[in-house]
């Protein structure tokens, strides 16, 4: 025993006669090495368990129909989701909430800054548009809920029943949809830049009556001819064109149309108005809203479709609860949507925004393919809505940037992150030795929703490029089926799933939101509807669709996973 020890201190007294600065280093490094990954584990971001049965089926099915399958979070045998849950400010606090209107989202809006019921204030979400490379005009609530009464009680006077609203995104544009919730007016939503006779066509075809249009984008005479039924026209003027009159009528339309200028009015009526707005004690139900369906190529027959304001708060409060709780949109955010108001997507992600008490930013170039940096330039969003054709241009774009070995290997490391299940993160030798080409500033990006439009010819986004987009950008991104009879959406990735399939097929949508329920169905083959893919014509009802019921036209099926794919 004596000579084991004698052995050991020996070998000991070795070992330490040599060592000096150099060992020192290496034995802390190779302890950091091995202690590290115990301390502190790199977990997937979300169980595994979670994206493997990513949506619930219904126990039984009818004949030639596949089960019906849910969000998880109302699975069969529940309500879906109809509303935004808005309580009385004299319920208990247990009670349950209705499901409310579009008037609710903006009545949340103007609580910003207020003491709640809990007696802590209510956060204040800013309002801000975006002008030129540079400039940024912040609007104050009180103001807004100013013009909201004043243009809606102008129209109302006027005998205006459908506002049609032909206008880029604007604060405008959500006033003029605010206004005509509040007045009992019908909004119709018009896609911008349009050919004169397709916009002539689509006013004549959905009966409006009032038009709000960006000053000058129509002549007064051919719309006069061609409109009979137009009523009022309410030019939006850009502050640099003001000093104009825009009041005039010419001769050929004289005594045929009545104009009126945004900012005239407003000024007019700006010193006796109120920012309290009509409440709905009554119990009278608004209006409904009439959305215009538009492919890219404006010459293609559009899709008309009318939404209850039912339809838009069942999809608004689908869309906020989609996003798991550390991932939805709250008072630390700013949303900028990139995309057109027109799809009623990007429309109840910005209510949802409001709802939620987020800052907005507002940006006239939100057009389909629009650049990202050019649209975000002047604001720093943490939550991007985009077009398909936007993410597209982006993708290819910062593909054709990666030149260097260091971007490459970047680009590797971080797909092996990702498929652990982890958001990838660049340390301080990538961002000196690999930077991203991106300018959308990454550290301050959080989340991009991006969709596909069925039928609108929209570029279809593979799984491959939603997972280099994740790297470009840094962000999460949620990828979802939009259609033309739907709310918000059918169906939308999870924010988690970053797993990558090869091919240049369009990807999976995820699970479908609580607002809806889908199934396949196919008259002709029943045996495809029963096994564990179910695949056949995708049928969608539920409180967020049109009329409750839709079938899309195209063959989807259920993968493995719960999640909805194109067949």
């Amino acid at each position: 025993m004596a000579s084991t020890l004698q052995r050991l201190d020996a070998y000991l007294a070795t070992l330490l006669s040599d060592w000096g600065l150099a060992t020192t280093f290496i034995a802390v490094a190779v302890a950091a090495l091995v202690a590290y990954p115990i301390f502190y584990p790199d977990e997937p971001d979300t169980h595994p368990l979670l994206l493997a049965r990513q949506s619930s089926a219904a126990p039984i099915r009818n004949k030639n129909e596949s089960a019906a399958y849910r969000s998880p979070e109302t699975p069969y045998g529940t309500n879906l989701r109809s509303g935004l849950n808005v309580k009385d400010a004299r319920a208990p606090r247990w009670a349950g909430g209705k499901d409310g209107d579009l008037r609710d989202v903006w009545r949340e809006v103007q609580k910003g800054g207020q003491q709640g019921e809990d007696g802590k204030e209510v956060p204040r979400g800013l309002i801000m548009t975006v002008l030129g490379r540079d400039e940024v005009v912040e609007h104050d609530v009180s103001d807004i809920s100013k013009e909201i009464g004043i243009l809606g009680r102008h129209w109302k006077a006027a005998g205006v029943t459908k506002v049609a609203i032909y206008l880029p995104n604007s604060v405008e544009y959500l006033s003029a949809v605010f206004a005509c919730a509040f007045y009992g007016l019908t909004p119709i939503l018009l896609p911008y830049k349009q050919p004169h006779a397709r916009v002539y066509a689509l006013l004549n075809s959905t009966g409006a009556d009032g038009l709000v249009c960006a000053a000058g984008n129509l002549p007064l005479d051919d719309v006069a001819k061609s409109c009979a039924n137009i009523k009022l026209l309410t030019w939006v003027v850009e502050k640099t064109s003001r000093h104009m009159d825009w009041n005039g009528v010419p001769g050929a339309a004289e005594g045929l149309l009545k104009v009126s200028v945004w900012h005239d009015v407003v000024a007019e009526n700006m010193a006796a108005a109120s920012s309290d707005l009509p409440s709905n004690d009554t119990g009278e139900a608004p209006a409904d809203l009439v959305a215009v369906w538009q492919s890219t190529d404006p010459y293609k027959a559009p899709e008309i479709v009318t939404f209850t304001h039912r339809n838009l708060v069942s999809a608004t409060a689908a869309l906020i609860s989609a996003l798991p709780l550390r991932q939805r949109l709250t008072p630390a955010d700013m949303l900028l949507p990139v995309s057109p108001f027109t799809h009623t997507y990007v429309l109840c992600q910005t209510f949802a925004a409001l709802f939620t008490h987020a800052s907005l930013a507002v940006n006239s170039v939100a057009v389909p393919g629009v650049e990202l940096d050019k649209a975000s330039r002047g604001v720093s969003p943490t939550v991007i809505v985009a077009s398909a054709e936007t993410m597209a241009a982006l993708h290819a774009q910062e593909t054709a940037g990666l030149t260097s070995v260091a971007q490459r290997v970047r680009k590797y490391t971080h797909n092996q992150s990702m498929s652990a299940g982890r958001m990838p993160k660049d340390g301080w030798l990538f961002r000196m030795l690999a930077p991203s080409t991106s300018n959308t500033e990454p550290g301050k990006l959080r989340l991009i929703l991006t969709s596909e439009r069925l039928g609108a010819d929209t570029p279809a986004l593979s799984s491959t490029m939603l997972s280099d987009l994740r790297i470009f950008t840094g962000a999460r991104i949620c990828y979802a089926l939009t259609v033309a009879a739907v709310a918000g959406a059918v169906a939308q990735t999870n924010v988690f799933d970053y797993r990558r399939e090869n091919g240049a097929g369009c990807s999976h949508f995820g699970s479908p939101l609580s607002s809806v329920e889908i199934m396949m169905v196919d008259k002709e083959n029943d045996t495809r509807l029963g096994g564990a893919q179910p695949e056949g014509e995708i049928l969608v009802t539920g409180p967020a669709v049109s009329g409750g019921k839709v079938r899309l036209g195209v063959k989807g099926r259920i993968l493995e996973d719960g999640t909805l794919a194109y067949a």
